[in-house]
């Protein structure tokens, strides 16, 4: 309910509060029944705003986004963040892997929003962004303290071929980035000499899971003696998707858990049949493997399945929902903590390699994918 004042009212503030009173009361008789005393609570205090306030300027959407973020604020939840609709019509093509990507990952720094990853060979790499600058613009929409991560990075994302610009602060400098997006390879495979197979995905979704399904088929067809799974330039994904992208490889036994916000635990298992569940292998891995890639990297070295070589990897050890909300926002939330098969939890740390490999970017080999294959022909 809106309380409208006339003039003669604001002259009298003693009206003023009677009023203020007389709508508390109204809105409490009118929703008691049927909301929480903390819903009636909120709901009150937001008529009152968007009725009498004189320096409100806030539409009634922009104040209801507004009160959802101060919420997310107060759980503490770097991860969580409100996506408005102008981002969130991307993210389902997104998860599908059909949307145009730069190559880049950001985080929330305070309140501002930071490259924190630049995957090597992507268009953000080639257009000359680096870690650590700070995302001001995106196609001249201004980040203000608010912005999330997740829905900047949802910007960034379109049609692949087409052109974002991004205007990022550098030490003192503003600089200005024209970067063409392009449709990602989630998944690469090919055979390596002496008889080695290579295959890399770079994100856990649905697309990846059916595409690493195929690869591995059309290597194991060529009989390789080893295979090397690059997790390396990997942003994670969905845990179900781990799951099954880890059932490949894995007979049996806990691949991962997920300890919830009551204390409950949910285990997710291999699923049996693994397509490649015998091959000798060496999974890649470094700082940019990220979340559920992390997950996969511990789940093969606690089993036994394999060996991980290269260096520590993010250490993100949360898993985040996405809820849909009304008139087509989205709110993410972390909802898990997710534990390696021996219990262990990363946030913060990361994976360390069983075997450390550095690779060298002033050299032109893989330093980490040679060592691999050294491994795999020695068996």
């Amino acid at each position: 309910m809106k309380l409208k004042i006339n003039q003669t009212k604001l002259l009298n503030a003693l009206v003023i509060l009677s009023l203020c009173v007389i709508a508390f009361g109204a809105g409490y008789w009118i929703n008691g029944s049927n909301k929480s005393p903390d819903e009636v609570l909120i709901t009150t205090a937001y008529q009152m705003i968007m009725s009498d306030s004189i320096y409100n300027q806030h539409t009634d959407r922009e104040l209801s986004y507004a009160a959802i973020r101060g919420m997310l604020t107060a759980i503490n939840d770097p991860y969580s963040e409100l996506i408005e609709p102008d981002a969130a019509q991307n993210f389902a093509q997104t998860f599908t892997g059909q949307m145009g990507v730069v190559g880049l990952f950001a985080d929330k720094v305070g309140d501002r929003v930071v490259i924190t990853i630049i995957f090597p060979g992507q268009p953000a790499d080639k257009a000359g962004l680096r870690v650590g600058d700070v995302i001001l613009a995106v196609d001249n929409v201004i980040l203000n303290k608010d912005a999330d991560s997740s829905e900047t990075g949802l910007l960034i994302r379109g049609a692949p071929g087409s052109t974002v610009h991004l205007k990022v602060q550098r030490d003192t400098q503003s600089l200005e980035f024209d970067v063409v997006r392009q449709l990602r390879e989630y998944v690469s495979f090919r055979m390596l000499p002496d008889g080695i197979a290579y295959i890399a995905n770079n994100a856990f979704n649905s697309t990846a899971s059916q595409k690493m399904k195929e690869g591995l088929t059309a290597l194991l067809a060529q009989k390789p003696v080893g295979l090397v799974w690059d997790l390396r330039n990997n942003e994670g994904g969905d845990m179900q998707a781990a799951q099954d992208i880890l059932s490949d490889f894995i007979k049996q036994g806990l691949l991962f858990s997920a300890e919830l916000a009551d204390n409950q635990t949910v285990q997710f298992s291999a699923k049996g049949n693994p397509i490649a569940g015998d091959i000798p292998l060496v999974v890649l891995m470094d700082k940019t493997t990220y979340s559920a890639a992390e997950t996969s990297a511990a789940a093969v070295a606690e089993t036994g399945r394999g060996q991980t070589i290269g260096s520590n990897s993010y250490g993100k050890g949360v898993i985040q929902a996405t809820i849909n909300l009304p008139e087509k926002a989205l709110l993410q939330m972390t909802v898990a903590r997710w534990h390696s098969p021996s219990g262990q939890w990363y946030q913060g740390r990361g994976v360390a390699p069983q075997i450390a490999v550095n690779d060298d970017p002033a050299t032109t080999p893989d330093e980490v994918l040679q060592k691999a294959v050294e491994i795999l022909t020695k068996k």
